[in-house]
């Protein structure tokens, strides 16, 4: 196919039989077009996209941090250091963006894909006028794959009713291996491959990370395999840094008493290897830490300084950043490894390396104390540092803290240390340390000036317009018919060869959940929501109710980065009129782009839900699995029963009836020494255990697990479980609290066994514990609350956890 074909419409169209047709084959002629497929335009390259998940600037070695990242530094050692690249401050946002090459609010993610709501920048659904880079490069003769962390597909349609057009093989990957949440266990996940959840992996060694690099250069080799010739796109995106944090021993303890001295003296550490390595200029400075925005006064620090801390604190803070930094350590590697094959094809100087570290700042969701377990803070359970080091003890000791006996997350304060020079991080949107990550680009057949540095703005949004400028591809005005809206970005490809290329994208605004900014020509605005990002409780955002909260009336802050790298200095009380000029641009960018209304994400906060369900009976068939957790029945919050139609051999069954997600969380109904038990994990800070006083018939039995709530509607209620072997109690106890929200973010539910990390303990050594009967069906039903408000108000509180949830994701 030749280079001159239209390509602004997808798909290209077949071309025209330009051979000789006779009644007979004598005298026809052949036309060899017809029979071969769409390729790209000559010479276009290889590209591999790299991203890793929730670092900070001031994370990797490569950028004077702490964690070493030799493969990152050899890549920036054969190409290009870009310093001034920005994400969108969010999970799901900087994917959508980086995919599409469109703002993140024009193409419906606005925020996480937890959290849809009923407003065009924030429906959770990619728009259908923005056919993304790999549905592009797809179309125009690529092998595409995407292989790890995808976090694009709506939380309730993680099944195989789908729609499946929003998982990544209807983005216009040809391969998916990976996970579609925002986050998975690395000794557990819950894998997706193309169109189908497979489960969880087996193995006694198993590590996520080594997995989905060994999927990535298994693809490569198939694919080379059948076509020695056509370009790939391969999009590798790790589950690292995001929570849970853990990675075997051996990387962890490589920085075996690396961060005693703390994270005030860490940023001092790395702001002075960035100034050796020359990544931020050598009048950049070193930011303070900021002011609690809800404190009192300037002096109250919104992360506490290291010497105020005692010794049991600081051991286990100095832990929590060890067991960071190997697993950020553990990534670099991976990713050499897959570097290293693309080297032993003989391809790596003919492939476009994109490397971004970070989709966003380090994350602060941990909260100040870091924790044992993530979903704690997602459920919104507050606990102090000596409830930390209680429930750690309990679940192994520090020694466990990386391990698959925890679901940790460190200290919001070690997030900022690695967001270093920046002021805060993730979900931040107003400020660098949310939005600026290390970018490297790697090219040796076009880049010459090897280990340089560029300093122009740059955004997520230009990523897929630079590919397609070096790929000579268009962005489609039309594809299957749609109209397609431009692409925002801008292409920076120019850089590549001329370290003095002008600055195309100068202009971009930010928002995330209400913080913003603006940016133009070296000018930033900022607005920072004031609260901290990891403070959503209701007197919190009382606050910011819709008929109580005026945005102008937040306070500015404004800086001009051409002489302040790190936006160090606010000259907004000396320049109004810039100010003013700023926030006029803002609001106008924010209403062409569907940003507005803010805070629409969390509308649930103020009433503002999608109606709640009125499905009351789940029943499931006995060989379903690894149900995603954003779609088991809502049980939280409601009375309800579990009800398994069994049939038990002679000499009797045990194994799990119906589990859901793991002992950090979750719960299990199940036959253990031919008496029906059930185990509730109140995300592992209490554990609930109820056992029926007698064996369990053989035959066909029924058997039920009924709760009964004690304050009906209320998050977190407490209730009495009652176990039921036909219509005769044999059992029960109470439950003094409840999972208010969700009992996990990424462990999935099973029908007849336990798969991944077990609920009940006792029988891990037996897991997946699978039950040696048969399971006809199982049943949830739920109670209705006493009134539709009733159930309304419960729905709208859920729905808030959830969005809760959902920004830690």
């Amino acid at each position: 196919m030749s280079d001159d074909i239209d390509r602004s419409t997808l798909p290209i169209p077949d071309p025209t039989f330009t051979g000789t047709i006779h009644r007979t084959l004598e005298g026809s002629e052949p036309d060899w077009n017809i029979v071969n497929p769409v390729e790209p335009p000559q010479g276009a390259p290889n590209v591999l996209l790299i991203l890793i998940d929730d670092a900070g600037f001031g994370n990797p070695s490569t950028f004077g941090g702490a964690v070493q990242t030799p493969n990152f530094t050899r890549i920036a050692e054969g190409g290009l250091r870009y310093n001034r690249f920005h994400v969108t401050a969010l999970c799901s946002p900087t994917r959508a963006a980086l995919l599409t090459g469109r703002n993140h609010h024009a193409v419906g993610l606005g925020a996480v894909t937890e959290t849809p709501t009923g407003f065009p920048g924030y429906s959770g659904f990619v728009a259908k006028d923005a056919a993304s880079l790999p549905r592009i490069l797809q179309g125009n003769g690529y092998a595409t794959a995407a292989i790890g962390k995808w976090h694009l597909t709506p939380d309730h349609e993680q099944g195989p009713a789908g729609p499946l057009d929003r998982w990544p093989n209807g983005w216009g990957f040809d391969y998916f291996w990976g996970f579609l949440g925002g986050e998975s266990g690395q000794y557990d996940p819950l894998i997706a491959e193309n169109q189908s959840i497979v489960g969880v992996p087996e193995g006694d060694h198993y590590y996520l990370p080594d997995h989905m690099t060994d999927q990535a250069i298994a693809w490569l080799h198939r694919m080379r395999a059948q076509n020695a010739e056509t370009p790939f796109f391969l999009y590798y995106s790790t589950g690292c840094s995001h929570a849970p944090h853990q990675v075997p021993k051996q990387w962890s303890d490589k920085y075996a008493g690396r961060f005693d001295s703390g994270w005030d003296q860490y940023r001092e550490e790395t702001f002075a290897r960035q100034k050796e390595l020359g990544v931020i200029p050598p009048d950049a400075e070193l930011t303070p830490s900021p002011a609690n925005p809800q404190g009192s006064g300037p002096d109250d620090r919104a992360f506490p300084a290291w010497d105020s801390l005692d010794e049991h604190e600081k051991r286990l803070y100095s832990r929590q950043m060890e067991v960071y930094a190997g697993f950020q350590e553990n990534a670099d590697s991976n990713v050499g490894r897959l570097l290293d094959a693309v080297d032993q094809m003989g391809e790596l100087d003919d492939t476009l390396v994109i490397w971004i570290w970070g989709d966003n700042g380090a994350s602060m969701e941990g909260t100040l104390t870091g924790t044992f377990n993530e979903l704690t803070t997602e459920n919104g359970i507050p606990l102090t540092v000596e409830q930390q080091l209680e429930l750690i003890a309990l679940h192994g000791g520090i020694p466990a803290w990386g391990t698959d006996l925890l679901l940790p997350h460190y200290s919001a304060a070690w997030a900022w240390a690695g967001n270093c020079p920046f002021q805060w991080g993730k979900q931040v949107a107003s400020h660098l340390g949310g939005t600026r990550n290390p970018m490297l680009i790697h090219w040796p057949a076009r880049i010459s000036d090897r280990g340089g540095l560029r300093s122009q703005f740059t955004h997520v949004t230009d990523v897929a317009p630079t590919i397609l400028d070096v790929a000579r591809i268009p962005a489609p005005t039309s594809v299957d018919g749609i109209a397609q809206q431009s692409m925002q970005g801008f292409s920076f490809a120019s850089s590549f060869v001329n370290p003095e290329a002008p600055e195309h994208h100068t202009q971009q605004y930010f928002e995330i959940y209400g913080n913003r900014a603006m940016y133009k020509d070296g000018w930033w605005l900022s607005t920072l929501l004031p609260h901290l990002p990891w403070d959503y409780s209701p007197p919190t955002m009382a606050q910011f109710a819709p008929a109580v909260w005026n945005p102008d009336t937040d306070p500015v802050e404004l800086y001009y980065l051409p002489d302040d790298f790190s936006q160090a200095h606010d000259l907004a009380a000396d320049n109004p009129g810039k100010v003013q000029e700023l926030r006029e641009l803002m609001y106008a960018e924010m209403d062409k782009y569907h940003v507005t209304p803010l805070l629409a994400p969390l509308g649930a906060f103020w009433g503002i839900a999608p109606p709640p369900p009125t499905q009351t009976t789940y029943p499931f068939s006995g060989d379903v699995e690894n149900v995603a957790p954003g779609m088991i029945p809502p049980i939280y919050a409601h009375s309800y029963s579990i009800t398994a139609d069994l049939v038990v051999p002679d000499g009797g069954a045990e194994g799990v009836i119906v589990a859901e997600a793991n002992h950090l969380g979750g719960f299990s109904l199940f036959v253990q020494d031919q008496k029906l038990k059930h185990t509730y994990s109140m995300l592992g800070v209490k554990v609930y255990r109820q056992e029926a006083t007698s064996p369990l018939p053989t035959g066909e039995v029924q058997v039920r697990m009924e709760f009964t709530a004690d304050s009906p509607g209320k998050l977190g209620t407490g209730g009495t479980v009652t176990l039921y072997v036909g219509d005769a109690a044999v059992g029960g106890g109470t439950i003094d609290n409840t999972v208010p929200h969700r009992f996990t973010a990424y462990a999935g539910m099973d029908m007849g066994c336990d798969n991944g990390g077990v609920v009940e303990r006792s029988y891990a050594l037996q897991a997946p514990f699978p039950f040696t009967g048969t399971i006809k069906q199982v049943v949830f039903d739920i109670v209705p609350l006493p009134t539709p408000d009733d159930e309304l108000a419960a729905h709208q509180a859920t729905i808030q956890g959830r969005v809760v949830a959902g920004i830690n994701a």
